[in-house]
Protein backbone atom coordinates (compact mmCIF):
# COMPACT_ATOMS: atom_id res chain seq x y z
CA UNK A 1 0.00 0.00 0.00
CA UNK A 2 1.27 3.31 -0.94
CA UNK A 3 0.98 5.89 2.12
CA UNK A 4 0.80 4.37 5.44
CA UNK A 5 -0.12 7.40 6.88
CA UNK A 6 -3.59 6.89 8.16
CA UNK A 7 -6.00 8.57 5.81
CA UNK A 8 -9.90 9.21 5.82
CA UNK A 9 -9.67 8.43 2.19
CA UNK A 10 -8.67 5.58 0.31
CA UNK A 11 -8.53 4.61 -3.48
CA UNK A 12 -8.16 0.57 -3.96
CA UNK A 13 -7.27 0.22 -7.89
CA UNK A 14 -8.28 -3.47 -9.02
CA UNK A 15 -7.24 -5.15 -12.38
CA UNK A 16 -7.64 -8.99 -13.75
CA UNK A 17 -4.27 -10.33 -12.60
CA UNK A 18 -2.12 -12.91 -13.91
CA UNK A 19 -0.29 -15.85 -13.66
CA UNK A 20 3.02 -13.79 -14.32
CA UNK A 21 4.27 -11.99 -11.00
CA UNK A 22 6.59 -9.49 -13.32
CA UNK A 23 2.97 -8.36 -14.97
CA UNK A 24 1.08 -8.45 -11.03
CA UNK A 25 3.96 -6.36 -10.31
CA UNK A 26 3.29 -3.30 -13.06
CA UNK A 27 0.09 -2.91 -10.73
CA UNK A 28 1.70 -1.96 -8.10
CA UNK A 29 4.16 0.23 -9.30
CA UNK A 30 1.37 1.77 -10.67
CA UNK A 31 -0.71 2.03 -7.34
CA UNK A 32 2.42 3.56 -6.07
CA UNK A 33 2.60 6.21 -9.00
CA UNK A 34 -0.68 7.29 -8.68
CA UNK A 35 -0.07 7.27 -4.52
CA UNK A 36 2.88 9.86 -5.07
CA UNK A 37 0.19 12.56 -6.83
CA UNK A 38 -2.68 12.14 -4.45
CA UNK A 39 -0.70 12.05 -1.07
CA UNK A 40 -3.34 12.81 0.73
CA UNK A 41 -5.48 9.42 0.15
CA UNK A 42 -3.73 6.15 0.93
CA UNK A 43 -3.81 4.00 -2.11
CA UNK A 44 -3.71 0.18 -2.51
CA UNK A 45 -3.63 -2.47 -5.69
CA UNK A 46 -6.32 -5.38 -5.87
CA UNK A 47 -5.92 -8.49 -8.55
CA UNK A 48 -9.15 -10.59 -9.48
CA UNK A 49 -7.51 -13.82 -9.87
CA UNK A 50 -4.31 -15.29 -9.89
CA UNK A 51 -2.35 -12.76 -7.46
CA UNK A 52 -1.80 -11.40 -4.15
CA UNK A 53 -3.82 -9.15 -2.88
CA UNK A 54 -6.86 -9.42 -3.37
CA UNK A 55 -9.70 -7.22 -3.34
CA UNK A 56 -11.04 -8.34 0.37
CA UNK A 57 -7.36 -8.26 1.44
CA UNK A 58 -6.61 -5.12 0.26
CA UNK A 59 -9.47 -3.49 1.41
CA UNK A 60 -9.05 -4.18 4.85
CA UNK A 61 -5.33 -2.84 4.44
CA UNK A 62 -6.84 0.39 3.59
CA UNK A 63 -9.45 0.24 5.85
CA UNK A 64 -6.83 -0.50 9.13
CA UNK A 65 -4.87 2.06 7.56
CA UNK A 66 -7.80 4.29 8.43
CA UNK A 67 -9.72 4.75 5.48
CA UNK A 68 -13.35 5.09 5.99
CA UNK A 69 -14.50 5.92 2.48
CA UNK A 70 -12.88 3.78 0.05
CA UNK A 71 -13.23 4.11 -3.83
CA UNK A 72 -12.79 0.96 -5.73
CA UNK A 73 -11.21 1.51 -9.31
CA UNK A 74 -11.54 -0.98 -12.05
CA UNK A 75 -8.82 -1.09 -13.78
CA UNK A 76 -10.30 -2.54 -16.95
CA UNK A 77 -10.75 -1.16 -20.34
CA UNK A 78 -14.57 -2.38 -20.46
CA UNK A 79 -17.66 -2.80 -18.19
CA UNK A 80 -17.68 -6.78 -18.63
CA UNK A 81 -18.00 -9.85 -17.00
CA UNK A 82 -16.14 -8.83 -13.65
CA UNK A 83 -17.08 -5.22 -13.33
CA UNK A 84 -20.57 -5.94 -13.76
CA UNK A 85 -21.17 -8.98 -11.60
CA UNK A 86 -17.77 -10.32 -9.69
CA UNK A 87 -16.31 -6.83 -8.19
CA UNK A 88 -19.91 -5.96 -6.72
CA UNK A 89 -20.50 -9.49 -5.49
CA UNK A 90 -17.25 -9.07 -3.58
CA UNK A 91 -17.51 -5.68 -2.56
CA UNK A 92 -20.82 -7.02 -1.12
CA UNK A 93 -19.63 -9.31 1.58
CA UNK A 94 -16.19 -6.43 2.22
CA UNK A 95 -18.81 -4.13 3.08
CA UNK A 96 -20.20 -6.47 5.43
CA UNK A 97 -16.89 -7.04 6.88
CA UNK A 98 -16.38 -3.47 7.11
CA UNK A 99 -19.27 -1.65 7.85
CA UNK A 100 -18.20 1.72 8.90
CA UNK A 101 -16.42 2.18 5.39
CA UNK A 102 -18.31 3.24 2.39
CA UNK A 103 -17.39 1.66 -0.47
CA UNK A 104 -17.92 3.10 -4.39
CA UNK A 105 -17.12 1.47 -7.30
CA UNK A 106 -16.14 3.69 -10.26
CA UNK A 107 -16.00 3.07 -13.97
CA UNK A 108 -13.52 1.30 -15.70
CA UNK A 109 -10.66 3.32 -16.77
CA UNK A 110 -11.91 2.81 -20.33
CA UNK A 111 -15.09 5.21 -20.15
CA UNK A 112 -12.63 8.02 -19.23
CA UNK A 113 -13.03 10.34 -21.48
CA UNK A 114 -9.33 11.39 -21.28
CA UNK A 115 -8.23 8.27 -22.31
CA UNK A 116 -9.59 8.52 -26.05
CA UNK A 117 -7.30 12.09 -25.65
CA UNK A 118 -4.60 10.09 -24.25
CA UNK A 119 -4.51 7.24 -27.25
CA UNK A 120 -4.93 9.95 -29.34
CA UNK A 121 -2.14 12.44 -28.39
CA UNK A 122 0.32 9.62 -28.66
CA UNK A 123 0.07 9.49 -31.55
CA UNK A 124 2.67 11.34 -34.17
CA UNK A 125 0.72 13.80 -36.81
CA UNK A 126 1.27 11.32 -39.81
CA UNK A 127 -0.08 8.66 -37.84
CA UNK A 128 -3.77 10.51 -37.21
Amino acid sequence: MTNSHEQRRGLLIVDHGTRSPEVNARLAEFARKVGARLSDWSVAHAHMEFGSPDIPEAARTLAEAGATEIHVHPHFLTAGYHVTTSIPEILEAVREAHPNVEFHLRPPIGEEAALVDLLVSGLAPKDR
